[in-house]
This record gives structure tokens, C-alpha cells and sequence, in this order.
């Protein structure tokens, strides 16, 4: 037998078997760019040639690593997906023109021994996301890249896994499934089905009423809940990568959609990450190990991509990467959540209602998080007042929280998370001041809670604190890492110790630049001590290890079956002793109100004023007004008249009213001004439908 049909004899055998594929089909022409760019794409500047070694060395005869668990039921951070990520090391490097292991033999002989591990296995996780989502995602790109090396028995199995995912669902689920579509159909040159797919992507480039970007630049998924960090920063770097590898093919996105993307960015994400740290109200339910930096820097590198791929605005995404050039105040209607920027410090207040999810736990994530939409408020200003705080902090005194402190284990929230049953809840801003607002009622406590944002102060007011439970209410001002001393200035000034637990009736207390300013006093308690506390008792990925920090805790009092009480402090970023002696002595702002029908604060110039009506009533701020439905309202005064910016917190108003002492016109078409015995009635139009809730500023002119 001579040697070349010899060769032809072994060649058929071999493809019967299953162990040769043969040459693939070659690329239809309207697919050869697409499968350019996603070769390109997938395979990146460099194959880590020592990383895909170390990984043949560690890898066992079955073509298993041993630190891995294969039995692994976890739904979140589910372990064996790591051996998926093992088999891309290993085809980047195998397939990457100039590294060491380019096209090596025994490179290509490990990786089939771990590829047919994972086919023979098909190990799935309990959790439906990884085998129609994180599984094809990860799966996929090898099987792209090694098509050539592929036999026609692992072709077809791989094929198999990939095909569970399927066009469906809404939000950034919809976009991760049908990008995982397009990737196999690639393979399987499916022209028809790549088509549909790229336009199903391209549908979620929307502003939605449901699940995905909102009319106020949040993003929504799992419900009416906000989810910048977790399922919107997926969404961003998903959007890019697909309008970057559609280009210049037959399913480009029709980049007039860009301004979506645009305005979700700069309007949205842009607003949440403060000194390398995303904002813990945004971060979702990803509560993990260093998530708040690593968010903020996947979220950096978003913008600097959006540079290229929408070079007209390329200097606005690069000032957003900055972090912290940003200022002025934004109220998201549509997630009851308010955020104020200036050079010196970023604060958030995040609320939930009737309409708004407060929090979620899913895959064993976020298990303490019972609280997180309860008026939760952060005040950043090195940026690192909570970064990794999880495991130390105290979870019934959430900083910004009115809760019961009963003695029973904070109960974990499902995906489908809570909503406290009120329609007042919701906030003011006019682009640099802002109100946010709750009409609060959980588990029978109950109170009228405000944060009255101006002229770097951040006013805190509750009042109408009732609850009928036997465990007593405490409202939390802050809980962050002890850094430095702590001053106290009570009838005198002191320092407390670095392991302390006292029962004060302060007038100020400073700490880490922060200022806590008590302008009516009030029953609080204040802990500076080391906590122990455990990762996995925030996520259950994580191993029951005991870590320590020193935490500063401060937080009010109100005792067992409070009835319609009261409190008030003020937060000063940037606070020195003097300034605070000088906040004591000399007040910059006044509480004209703290009630449960009306809470209304003043600057100390009467040229800013605020006011929260839970109910029709007049309030004697700005020489005297007058709303004729419950709303909430910040007055300003300009040089020859006034700007009023209203809203109202419950979204069901079409129109409201405000009386005004004094003579007053406008040009504003979406308001009316009367007069009567020497004031001016205002009836304003309110937004409808998506931009329910959102602001209208009002600009009057004496007359």
C-alpha cells in the first residue's frame, strides 16, 4: 500500500471517529468582517504565555485543576466557570502570533485534555444565569478561536451548551443572550440569525418605562430597581463592545442610537463614582471585596473606550473618567435617589416606595442588605470612608436609617427585594440644591424623614418618629471607619478614646473631616471601637474568616414606643474645629419646621429656603407660602425675583399649586400666575407619564 493512500485511509478513519473535523466551513461574505473583528476582539494585544504554562502544569491527568470545585452548587461566583476561563488563557496563548506558545503542540494537547474534561462533564450551575448566560459567554470565544483544532465530536457538544441560550428577556439579560446568539451562530454561519440577533441588542439601546435605562438616566433591572453598578455597568461595556465589533459589517447598530448611550453615561453613570469608589446605593446587590473600586475603574475604562468609538464628544468622556469634575445636585426620579457632587464631597440619599425596589438579595449575595433603601445616606470625601465596611458594619444602623432594633436576625431579602408602602417619598433639586423626601413606613414604625441639601450643608430632619413594637427606634447619622480622633463639644469640648461607648447630648462632633452639628441637641450614642466582623456573612462566596477594623458609630436614640418624635443634625463636609465653634456661635441655616405635615429649613440669609408639605398647608418661610396639594419646594432668591423649582413626591399630581406673598409674573408656558389681595397663586403643570416625579423649576419676575 503505497503512503499516500495510506494517509487518505488514516484521515477517513479519524474523521468517523470524531477526531479530525476537517477544514471548516469557510466564512460567507457577509460574515467575514464580523468574524474579523471578533477574532481580534477575543484575542486582545497579548496571549500570557507564562499564565497558559502554569496552567498546563497544574492541570491533572483528566484535565481538571485541583483547586477548583467541580461539585460546586454556589449560585453566585460559581467555581468550575474559572475552568472555562483556564481554556481562554490557554487558546489566546496557543493562538497569538509571537508568543512563546504559539501554536506549541503540547499547549494544544493540554487544552484538548481540559476541553473534553468540561464536555464530558457539561457541568451547570443550579443558577439559570451561567448556563444561558455566564457559560455560552465564556464558552464561546475559545470555540471561536480554536475552530480550526476542533474535532467534529467537540464542535457539535460545544455547539450544544451554547445553543441554551436564546433570544428573550429584557434589559442587559436580553443583551448578554443575544450576543452569546450571535457568537454561535458565527460558528455555525447562521447569517440569518446573527441578523436578528444584532437588532435584538440594539432594541435595549432604548429609554424604557420597564427594565433598562430610565427618562432620568438610572437604570433599571430585576423591577423598578436601581442597578447602576451591577446589571447598568454590564449593559455600558456590552453596548460598546457590540457597536465596536458590528461595525462596518451588514448588522452595525444605527449609531443615530449613540446619543442613547451618551446621555445614560454623562447623565447617569457619570454622577455615582466619587475618587475611584462607585457610590455603595449604586453598587446593587454586588456588595463584594473591593467592588466599589473596581466598579468605578471598570466604569472609567467605559468612558475612556467612548472616546474612539464617539470621538465628537471625546473631551466630555474624558473629563467624566476624572471622577470628580462633576458638580451640582440630580434627583433620579424614576429610583428615588438624590446625589450632590461638588469639588469637596459627594452625598446620596437612596429611598424606596410603592414604586421603587429598595434592595434585592440573589445567589447568596447581599444577605444583610434588609435596610439599603431605607434612606440610606453616604458622605464621601477621601473616598475611602467605606470602602470594604460590609463585614464591620452594624446592619440596623445603616448611616441615614430610622429602624427598630429588635433582637432578631435581619431576615435576606429574595430577587424580587421590598418596597416600603408609601407613595410620598421622592425629591426636589434645581441642578445645585436639592430636597429628598420620605413619608417612611415599615414594619409598623413610621416617620416624615428630609435631607435639605444646600450651600455645603446637608440638613437631616425627622419628626412624627412613632412605633407601637417593644424593641426601641434609633436613627443612624453615620457609621465609617474610625480614622483619627474624635471631638466632642458638649458643655465642654473633649477627645474621646479610641475604644469608647458613650451616651452624649452634644452640640457638635468632629471627625475625618466630617462635622456632625446638633442644632436642637438630642439623645445620641457614640461607639469608637473595634468590630470583628466576616465577609461571609455579606456574601456566602466567601469564607467564615473573623477580620477586625475600628469603626466610628453615631446614632440617636429614640427609645421604646417613641411617639411623634423629632430629630435634627446637620452634616459639614470639610469641617475644621473652628468651623464648627463658628456653625455653634453663628448658625448658617434655620429649622423653621420639623413636623409631620410640614419640615422647612432656611438659610440664614433668607435667600434659600426649602420645604416639605406632607399635606396642604402654609409655611412661613420666604414671607409666607401656601401649597395647595403635598409637595415639596425649594425657594431661591435672584436679583429682581424668585426661582421655585417644585415636584411632587407621590408622581400622581397633573398640576399643583403655591401661594406666594407679593406680585410676580412669569414666561414659563407650563404655569399660570393670578393674584389675590396681594399674592400670586401658581398653577403648575406637572410632568406625566416617565418624567412623573421630575422637577419644574419656575422663574418669577417681580412685577
Amino acid at each position: 500500500m503505497n503512503r499516500s493512500l495510506l494517509l487518505a485511509l488514516l484521515l477517513l478513519f479519524a474523521t468517523a471517529k470524531g477526531l479530525y473535523a476537517g477544514p471548516t466551513a469557510p466564512y460567507p461574505a457577509e460574515l467575514q468582517q464580523l468574524h474579523k473583528n471578533v477574532w481580534t476582539e477575543i484575542l486582545g494585544e497579548t496571549g500570557n504565555a507564562g499564565a497558559a504554562q502554569s496552567l498546563c502544569d497544574r492541570m491533572n491527568e483528566q484535565g481538571a485543576w485541583t483547586n477548583i470545585d467541580y461539585t460546586s452548587k454556589q449560585r453566585g461566583s460559581w467555581q468550575p466557570a474559572e475552568h472555562l476561563s483556564n481554556l481562554l488563557v490557554m487558546a489566546r496563548a496557543y493562538q497569538q502570533p509571537g508568543s512563546a506558545l504559539f501554536h506549541d503542540p503540547k499547549l494544544l494537547a493540554k487544552f484538548h485534555l481540559a476541553l473534553n474534561y468540561w464536555l464530558a462533564n457539561d457541568f451547570q450551575c443550579p443558577n439559570w444565569w451561567y448556563p444561558q448566560i455566564g457559560v455560552p459567554m465564556s464558552f464561546a470565544p475559545t470555540l471561536i478561536l480554536m475552530e480550526e483544532e476542533l474535532s467534529a465530536e467537540q464542535r457539535t457538544k460545544g455547539i450544544q451548551i451554547l445553543d441554551r441560550a436564546k433570544i428573550g428577556m429584557t434589559g442587559q439579560n436580553k443583551v448578554w443572550l443575544s450576543g452569546n446568539v450571535i457568537l454561535k451562530s458565527l460558528l455555525t454561519r447562521d447569517v440569518a440569525t446573527i441578523r436578528k440577533a444584532a437588532q435584538s441588542i440594539q432594541e435595549e439601546m432604548t429609554v424604557s418605562p420597564g427594565e433598562g435605562i430610565q427618562a432620568d438616566g438610572s437604570f433599571h433591572q430585576h423591577g423598578p430597581q436601581i442597578q447602576f453598578g451591577n446589571y447598568g455597568l454590564a449593559y455600558v461595556g456590552d453596548m460598546i463592545k457590540w457597536i465596536r465589533l458590528l461595525r462596518n459589517t451588514p448588522f452595525s447598530f444605527d449609531e443615530s442610537r449613540m446619543s442613547i448611550l451618551r446621555n445614560y453615561l454623562l447623565d447617569g453613570q457619570q454622577w455615582i463614582t466619587w475618587k475611584e469608589q462607585m457610590d455603595i446605593s449604586a453598587c446593587g446587590r454586588q456588595l463584594f471585596m473591593n467592588a466599589q473600586r473596581s466598579k468605578a475603574r471598570s466604569l472609567a475604562g467605559n468612558f475612556k473606550q467612548m472616546e474612539s468609538l464617539d470621538p465628537d464628544n471625546a473631551e466630555l468622556y474624558h473629563k467624566a473618567g476624572q471622577y470628580k469634575t462633576l458638580t451640582g445636585n440630580k434627583h433620579f426620579w424614576r429610583s428615588d435617589f438624590q446625589v450632590q457632587r461638588t469639588p469637596d464631597y459627594y452625598f446620596s440619599v437612596k429611598m424606596s416606595s410603592k414604586r421603587v425596589i429598595g434592595a434585592e438579595s440573589c445567589n447568596s449575595e447581599n444577605l444583610r442588605g434588609y435596610y439599603l433603601g431605607d434612606g440610606a445616606t453616604y458622605l464621601y470625601q477621601s473616598g475611602v470612608e467605606y470602602e470594604n465596611i460590609f463585614p464591620f458594619w452594624d446592619w440596623k444602623k445603616i448611616p441615614g436609617t430610622t429602624i427598630q432594633q429588635d433582637d432578631k436576625e435581619l431576615p435576606v431579602l429574595t430577587a424580587g427585594g421590598y418596597r416600603i408602602p408609601s407613595d410620598f417619598v421622592g425629591g426636589v433639586s434645581d441642578g445645585k440644591t436639592g430636597i429628598a423626601t420620605m413619608d417612611y413606613t415599615r414594619n409598623g414604625l413610621s416617620a416624615q424623614k428630609a435631607w435639605f441639601i444646600f450651600n455645603d450643608l446637608i440638613v437631616c430632619l425627622g419628626a412624627g418618629i412613632t412605633s407601637e413594637s417593644e424593641f426601641p427606634v434609633t436613627t443612624s447619622v453615620n457609621q465609617s471607619f474610625l480614622k483619627g480622633a474624635v471631638t466632642v463639644k458638649a458643655k465642654a469640648e473633649q477627645t474621646v478614646a479610641a475604644e469608647s461607648a458613650e451616651t452624649l447630648h452634644p452640640k457638635w462632633i468632629l471627625h475625618d473631616q466630617t462635622g456632625y452639628y446638633f442644632p436642637v441637641g438630642g439623645n445620641l450614642r457614640l461607639e469608637t471601637k473595634t468590630v470583628t466582623g466576616s465577609w461571609n456573612h455579606v456574601a456566602s462566596m466567601y469564607k467564615d474568616e473573623p477580620i477586625r477594623a475600628q469603626i466610628f458609630k453615631l446614632w440617636f436614640e429614640h427609645g421604646v414606643h417613641p411617639n411623634g418624635q423629632t430629630y435634627a443634625y446637620c452634616l459639614v463636609p470639610q469641617a475644621t474645629r473652628a468651623g464648627m465653634e463658628k456653625l455653634e456661635a453663628n448658625p448658617s441655616f434655620r429649622i423653621v419646621q420639623n413636623e409631620s405635615k410640614l419640615q422647612a429649613v432656611v438659610s440664614s440669609d433668607q435667600k434659600w429656603g426649602g420645604m416639605v408639605f406632607y399635606q396642604a398647608g402654609k409655611s412661613a418661610l420666604m414671607g409666607g407660602i401656601e401649597a395647595a396639594q403635598p409637595c415639596a419646594v425649594i425657594v431661591k432668591k435672584e436679583k429682581g425675583g424668585l426661582s421655585v423649582s417644585v415636584s411632587d413626591p407621590t408622581q400622581k399630581l397633573t398640576q399643583l399649586q403655591l401661594t406666594l406673598k407679593g406680585g410676580y409674573q412669569t414666561e414659563n408656558p407650563a404655569v399660570t400666575v393670578t393674584s389675590s389681595q396681594g399674592s400670586s397663586i401658581l398653577t403648575i403643570r406637572l410632568p406625566k407619564g416617565e418624567e412623573a416625579g421630575k422637577t419644574v423649576t419656575v422663574n418669577l419676575a417681580q412685577r
